[in-house]
């Protein structure tokens, strides 16, 4: 029997028994999901820190109504900040007014957007909303143009700034993008300057963004959206009591007791890598046990169903014995049977996990972040298990006596 017959009888077996088909691949396609989805959340986790730690300044910290990196530090509390009250433009302005020991208190909304420009478009672009004073708190020189003003901003003008990648993609080479109009969904904006190229963190481009007028951005993408406060203290050496300042009148700000909680977080850049450091650690050491359970687990569903398919077939096997058909036929057709009901599972569980990964990057700041060799390493994997538990069960098919199979009822 050659190759394809045997993926055919393989899919036909699929379509016949549908409960059973789903009971032999959930191993594998929860082994597999997981590999995606935690790698992809990983490296998502780890672009997004390195990003934003390369992007601020030593002095700057963030105000944010919900801390996503607890939800690989401590998921119950992550849940718990999701009923926060959002942060605002107002709350930004009145920690201005009280904070003596920052420099700056800028604010910040990021989403994913499509722009285009004539006939061409760059699609899958951070959309980052900013107050005017963003230049103060992070390191963006420009190539060309202008930042931000303070009447951009006030006026909720229909001005940008390109990345710049975005510049690149949207205009010819040799052509000057400052001056000319971009669309964001439906709105026209004027570009007003060009950020110089900032290069890569981990392969990944630290030029595909866009700013605009962090009111422009409400309302372009809706004003019930929790802005980002960025703070920069006066120097490195008052960081923490800045930081201590700015958590105490939020607290005043959220009438908050002293028994409660704090119903915001707060993210340092120092604090940022220390915990990754030991989070992405553990995280991967923790993987390989629980995925090498579910997938083996997965390994003996299968073989014992292909157990099952073998005695359900025993007729079928005599049949072919006494027309000629050899062991080696016979082993390689369940052999193969048993790799394709295994690499289904794997294919399935490698959707599923990128399904997951892009819902992460759609409702989260985190960036979708496709590893390619972890579904290569998933599918290998599933290969390997298809082989080696099917290997039982066609080595049983293929010495069936073909007189004894044939009285089988």
């Amino acid at each position: 029997m050659n190759l394809l017959a045997g993926v055919r009888i393989a899919l036909s077996s699929l379509r016949t028994h549908k409960l059973r088909t789903f009971l032999t691949l959930l191993g594998n396609i929860v082994g597999t999901m997981s590999v995606i989805a935690v790698v992809s959340l990983i490296n998502g986790v780890d672009i997004y820190a390195r990003q934003k730690v390369l992007d601020e300044g030593t002095n700057v910290f963030t105000l944010s109504n919900v801390n996503m990196f607890e939800i690989l530090t401590d998921m119950d509390a992550f849940l718990e900040s999701l009923s926060n009250p959002d942060l605002t433009l107002d709350d930004r302005e009145w920690l201005a007014e009280r904070l003596s020991t920052a420099d700056v208190v800028g604010a910040e909304v990021e989403r994913n957007g499509d722009l285009r420009a004539g006939g061409r478009e760059s699609r899958g672009v951070t959309v980052r909303g900013k107050t005017d004073d963003y230049p103060l708190l992070e390191d963006v020189p420009l190539q060309a143009g202008r930042h931000l003003t303070y009447h951009d901003v006030q006026s909720s003008g229909s001005v940008v700034v390109l990345g710049w990648e975005v510049a690149r993609d949207l205009f010819a080479e040799g052509e000057d993008p400052v001056g000319q109009t971009i669309k964001l969904g439906r709105r026209h904006l004027r570009v007003v300057g060009v950020v110089e190229d900032r290069g890569t963190v981990l392969g990944n481009s630290r030029n595909r963004f866009v700013v605009i007028p962090i009111t422009t951005h409400l309302k372009a993408f809706g004003s019930r959206t929790s802005v980002d406060i960025k703070i920069a203290a006066s120097d490195v050496t008052v960081m923490e009591e800045a930081r201590e300042e700015a958590r105490y009148f939020m607290r005043l700000r959220h009438k908050l007791r002293p028994s409660e909680k704090d119903d915001f977080g707060i993210v340092t850049r120092d604090e940022l890598l220390s915990m990754w450091s030991g989070i992405s650690k553990s995280i991967y050491a923790a993987l390989t046990p629980l995925v090498g359970i579910s997938l083996l687990v997965g390994g003996i569903v299968l073989m014992n169903i292909m157990l099952v398919a073998v005695t359900e077939r025993t007729r079928e096997v005599g049949i072919r014995k006494a027309v000629g058909a050899r062991r080696m036929a016979i082993l390689w057709q369940f052999l193969v049977e048993s790799i394709t009901l295994s690499l289904v599972g794997g294919v399935l569980g490698v959707l599923i996990g990128l399904s997951l990964a892009l819902l992460i990057a759609a409702v989260s700041p985190l960036p979708f972040a496709f590893a390619a060799w972890a579904p290569i390493l998933g599918l290998a994997v599933t290969f390997v298990i298809g082989l080696v538990f099917g290997t039982y069960p066609a080595w049983k098919a293929a010495g069936l006596d073909p007189v004894e199979a044939l009285r089988h009822e």
